[in-house]
């Protein structure tokens, strides 16, 4: 009897890391620290298709439908910018 290898779909973190602090962000808010993720960061998650995983950790992934949730209940505060005088 062999067993069936299913192959893991990892997401692409192309969008993740082009949000500055986005993966670190999403380290933190795994671990219930909210204090860095931002709504660009969110956005780069939501981008993300539902059936993959993220590699958080070396050897530690999560569903991507986990960050998902994460950002919809922090309700992370919108991408500082300068203030216009």
């Amino acid at each position: 009897m062999k067993l069936k290898q299913t192959k893991t779909n990892y997401c692409s973190r192309t969008n993740i890391d082009f949000i500055p602090g986005c993966f670190h962000a999403l380290q933190l808010a795994y671990n219930k620290n909210y204090s860095r993720l931002t709504r660009n960061c969110c956005r780069a998650v939501f981008s993300l298709p539902t059936t993959c995983v993220l590699l958080v950790y070396p050897g530690k992934t999560y569903p991507i439908t986990t960050f998902r949730l994460i950002c919809i209940y922090s309700d992370p505060p919108p991408t500082s910018s300068p203030s216009i005088l």
